[in-house]
């Protein structure tokens, strides 16, 4: 059942899906079609979207494609996938369905936001009580005035270390991209010699088959009535004889 919502949410929606640049003119029918809620996701989660997937649609049918599309692709993985039914509504355009969905997804980017302020504040407070790590300000030239700004510092040990420890995840990435190479061309090898062994099996395959052809021809005209090899194909006479034995 679709849910009712006041004016003051529907304008609320209609604010946040602005800051995305999406105006319509009915909702329901022009997110029928499940490529506008696509291209606003490409906007707000680049890699998970391909728009590639997705083709404008007419027919209901089509729409419901592109639905269930990108709710394998893409509202699955956000944890907000719909149910058989829920794209069904969708697709037909039935009013409540395509804001309720439009809803969730703005609630789930504004505490994705406060998640990342809360983390921000974190790693501030970390900075803070490391003696570490200390604060200075220098003079920065903005519009022809020097401001003063913050800059953290760290002693040059603790950088020397990180780099050190960094250089070391980068020979350990190396070298297991070499691995990986090395494993992909002996795989490639041996699928060239699984597909010749093939080939040379399919040949014998043949070839044996040729020979059993061969060898029930021979038994069939041997214990059959004439034998070809017994007869001098130069004599009539010895041809009309033997025909007229085999005949009596």
């Amino acid at each position: 059942m679709a849910k009712r919502f006041s004016d003051e949410q529907l304008n609320d929606l209609k604010s946040w899906l602005h800051q995305y640049g999406v105006t319509y003119k009915n909702l329901h029918r022009d997110f029928s079609d499940a490529l506008p809620l696509a291209n606003l996701l490409k906007k707000m989660y680049p890699k998970l979207i391909d728009l590639h997937n997705y083709s404008s649609a007419n027919s209901t049918q089509l729409k419901l494609n592109n639905w269930e599309t990108l709710n394998f692709k893409a509202l699955g993985k956000l944890g907000l996938s719909q149910n058989k039914n829920m794209l069904n509504k969708l697709a037909k355009g039935t009013p409540g369905f395509i804001e309720s969905l439009l809803r969730e997804l703005m609630v789930l980017e504004r505490l994705e936001k406060q998640s990342k302020v809360g983390d921000q504040n974190e790693q501030e407070q970390k900075w803070s009580e490391n003696q570490q790590i200390t604060t200075i300000m220098f003079n920065k030239r903005i519009d022809d005035n020097l401001v003063p700004v913050p800059q953290k510092m760290i002693l040059y040990s603790i950088y020397e270390q990180v780099v050190k420890e960094s250089q070391a995840k980068d020979n350990l990435i190396r070298s297991a991209q070499q691995k990986i190479t090395h494993l992909e061309n002996v795989i490639q090898l041996k699928t060239e010699r699984i597909d010749e062994l093939c080939t040379q099996m399919a040949k014998l395959s043949v070839r044996s088959l040729e020979r059993q052809r061969t060898t029930m021809l021979e038994h069939s005209l041997r214990g059959g009535v004439l034998v070809l090899d017994e007869l001098d194909i130069k004599s009539p006479k010895n041809v009309y004889r033997s025909t007229k034995n085999v005949t009596a």
